[in-house]
């Protein structure tokens, strides 16, 4: 079945593949072939078919690739004709042999590469100095053409993306540009290099160029496997912690996801979401230090337990501030209990004192109080929970925090996360293994006492 969106997809993708194709013949005429460039091409576009095999995915989603490098020394050197019938060889290849996407995607993505490089390859030649390879005044329009690429690139995707996935352009571009506009301007010195190796060393460059970039290729892999790492071990922290409450295991997951959401659709920084995402795994840390008797508590606690428990946000705070990569997520972690009428804990904070990552850990959280399971009532529907968030609205949770939440609901861009308990169930089956290896060792300790004593 053909939808709306389908449809607007198919017909952009057509557009986009028309207006390369145009693009290409201009490029065909202003600059044509030269026979003599095609050993030279090919292997470079050989070269470029192998950097397909070092994509560095990043944590916001965005994807690093050398072969942007390799892009920007083809139209510097042989043309912006070149560059992009090297993109539609390479990409299909790429996408669709090594990744193996559909077909539609392949086409976009083939037809959009050839589109940006071509008028990056176009730009470049037009700008004066860009005829001088001898000397590095080509680097300034090489580092333009470069930054036109990776922004065109960029707009052209976040359209499609937009198109079929609903969200705004503007929301969809704002997650990554920064990731871009730093990947272009890493990307200019070592096409720099690579252009003044061909100039001196011809095609032997090829295997001299080689070198730098897959050193670039491992740090930028080695930085992204650390982000990983320090994620994992949140979440994992974040599991453990929930795992002997079987009503509560999962929340700080559902709640980071949740904020996120939120969060992106208020246009927050790549660098604040992912801090948003680690406060969210992490808010509930602080119960670390409060007994079972009380956060596990199936009944309404008294007055005296609720001061207990009310604790947790500051001891949290101070755990999460004494990790280095984490510091940022503190404040959060200290807040989430704050409200803008000053009723909160644990400091009393009113209105703008708070901060818009604790509001919104402050609604997530008690979203997904409200719709899950506990032991005395069923989980709400999402237009209950609603409901009460709009009740409370100004007083508990803040107006356009909850503003952006209804929205979302209202729109169908809300979608409740299922309680699951597999990871719970696996974290207790480790506590329960590690507590018998415990007692055992301990009864092997004191069986050897009880020898050597007698």
């Amino acid at each position: 079945m053909v939808t709306k969106r389908s449809f607007s997809v198919h017909i952009y993708v057509i557009a986009v593949a028309v207006t390369m194709a145009l693009l290409l013949r201009e490029s065909l005429v202003r600059w044509p072939l030269m026979e003599h460039e095609l050993l030279p091409v090919g292997l470079f576009a050989l070269f470029m078919l192998a950097t397909e095999f070092f994509e560095v995915r990043t944590s916001i989603g965005a994807r690093w690739i050398p072969s942007a490098t390799v892009d920007l020394a083809i139209w510097i050197l042989f043309g912006p004709a070149w560059v992009m019938l090297v993109e539609l060889v390479v990409v299909p290849l790429g996408d669709g042999v090594i990744r193996r996407q559909s077909p539609i995607r392949v086409i976009f993505n083939a037809c959009s590469s050839g589109l940006a490089a071509g008028v990056a390859g176009m730009v470049y030649k037009l700008l004066p100095g860009s005829g001088d390879l001898t000397t590095p005044i080509f680097l300034l329009p090489a580092l333009v053409s470069l930054l036109l690429f990776s922004g065109l690139n960029l707009l052209v995707t976040g359209v499609v993306i937009a198109l079929s996935s609903g969200q705004r352009i503007s929301d969809v571009m704002g997650e990554v540009f920064g990731w871009h506009f730093l990947s272009g301007l890493l990307s200019t010195p070592l096409a720099a290099f690579f252009v003044f190796s061909y100039e001196f060393a011809g095609l032997w460059s090829l295997v001299l160029f080689g070198i730098p970039l897959y050193v670039v290729y491992q740090a930028h892999r080695l930085f992204e496997d650390m982000r990983r790492a320090y994620k994992s071990t949140v979440a994992a922290l974040s599991t453990a912690l929930e795992a002997d409450e079987p009503y509560t295991h999962g929340h700080s997951y559902r709640v980071a996801q949740y904020a996120v959401r939120i969060g992106r659709r208020m246009r927050m920084s790549s660098q604040e979401l992912e801090t948003l995402e680690y406060a969210g795994m992490l808010h509930d840390i602080g119960k670390i230090a409060i007994s079972n008797d009380i956060v596990c508590k199936p009944a309404r606690l008294s007055k005296e337990e609720f001061d207990i428990l009310a604790a947790h946000p500051a001891i949290g705070g101070e755990i999460v501030e004494q990790m280095d990569f984490l510091k940022g997520a503190a404040d959060l972690v200290r807040h989430h209990h704050e409200r803008p009428d000053g009723q909160g804990y644990p400091d009393g904070l009113v209105g703008d004192e708070i901060s818009l990552g604790s509001h919104i850990l402050n609604l997530c959280d008690a979203v997904d109080a409200m719709c899950s399971n506990r032991p005395y009532r069923a989980a709400l529907t999402l237009e209950q929970c609603l409901e009460e968030i709009l009740r409370f609205k100004g007083t508990q949770f803040e107006i356009p925090v909850a503003d952006v939440f209804e929205q979302m609901v209202r729109d169908g861009e809300f979608e409740i996360i299922e309680q699951s308990d597999g990871a719970a169930l696996k974290i207790q089956e480790i506590l329960r293994k590690a507590a018998e290896e415990s007692a055992r060792k301990r009864a092997r300790l004191l069986r050897r006492d009880q020898t050597q004593a007698a």
